[in-house]
């Protein structure tokens, strides 16, 4: 029987170098000057891996990189303290470029598809997953599927997951989330453009988030946790449906906070928590990045500050 602490993985088969340029102004047809730049090895795994880092948990994060790109990236992260597990594809990993009118406090970016995945790499990630796998260990299938992987992939991953008695959280959108749920991961993460996706109809009320709530658990998912943006959350574990509403707050960003939320259950969900506390520090660990445009290193003090000014609403299902 399996004794020792439940470990987390997360999974980012698709990350990128996110490159931000600061501009003056943008300006077509010109040469333009940046006066910053800085690089974040950006992937939604590797987001979850830092928020679970600074809730005091640590993990490491899997996936596919190449060339320097990839290099950069894996050494990157283990300067944060994460650890990696790789495997490496032919191509150069994706650069994704925001340049930043700091004028008008606007942007352009261009994002690149993807260094394609052979069969053979995803014949050794596989195996590399299958040393990894311990009854009770917690999964984080993250972002978009990149180029030669199936729509099924996440869906397989799940069931390997589940066939070792270990927890499977899925967040991606489009066909890998559809034909992920009917793998019935523990637990699912969309935001209400997913959603609407996936039902057909926008959120725009408790009534109408309740509703998709309610479809993603009937489509397979067993907790689901609704992203609302500034709104928080509404989370359910398939008897109980809870609202966790953050204060109005002064926020600086919005990107990466969902995957901070995210890090947030999954925290609570590793200490048992009931359905509502699990509620709880998935909104209030989202909203404390929102503020910041990161967690503090030690994120729990803020997080429970956080969870005092909340507003908690039961729903009824």
């Amino acid at each position: 029987m399996n004794t020792l602490p439940a470990k987390i993985f997360t999974v980012s088969v698709n990350p990128a170098i996110d490159l931000f340029l600061d501009v003056p102004s943008i300006a077509f047809d010109e040469v333009l000057r940046a006066t910053s730049a800085r690089r974040v090895w950006a992937g939604k795994g590797f987001n979850v891996s830092r928020a679970m880092q600074r809730l005091g948990a640590n993990s490491m994060a899997l996936g596919f990189i190449g060339g320097f790109a990839g290099m950069a990236i894996r050494a990157g992260l283990e300067a944060e303290g994460i650890s990696t597990d790789f495997v490496t594809v032919e191509e150069e990993t994706r650069t994704n470029v925001m340049v930043v009118d700091q004028a008008a406090d606007r942007h352009i970016k261009v994002n690149q598809a993807g260094a394609p995945v052979s069969k053979a790499a995803q014949t050794e990630f596989l195996a590399r997953v299958h040393r990894h796998l311990s009854p009770g260990d917690h999964w984080v299938l993250t972002g978009s599927l990149a180029p030669g992987l199936d729509s099924a992939f996440y869906a397989e991953l799940i069931e390997l997951i589940h066939a070792s008695d270990a927890v499977a959280i899925l967040d991606t959108s489009g066909a890998a989330l559809r034909c992920g749920c009917a793998a019935r991961p523990d637990l699912v993460k969309p935001n209400i453009a997913e959603a609407r996706d996936l039902t057909g109809a926008l959120v725009t009320s408790m009534a109408d988030a309740r509703r998709a709530v309610e479809a993603f658990h009937a489509v397979g998912a067993q907790r689901v946790a609704l992203s609302l943006g500034a709104d928080g959350l509404v989370y359910s574990d398939g008897a109980t449906i809870v609202h966790g509403c953050p204060p109005a707050l002064r926020v600086r960003t919005a990107v990466g906070a969902g995957d901070a939320l995210l890090g947030g259950l999954i925290w609570a969900l590793m200490q048992g928590k009931c359905a509502t506390e699990v509620a709880c520090w998935g909104a209030a660990t989202g909203a404390v990045y929102a503020l910041a445009d990161e967690l503090p290193c030690d994120a729990q003090p803020a997080v429970r500050q956080m969870i005092e000014r909340l507003t908690i609403t039961q729903l009824k299902p």
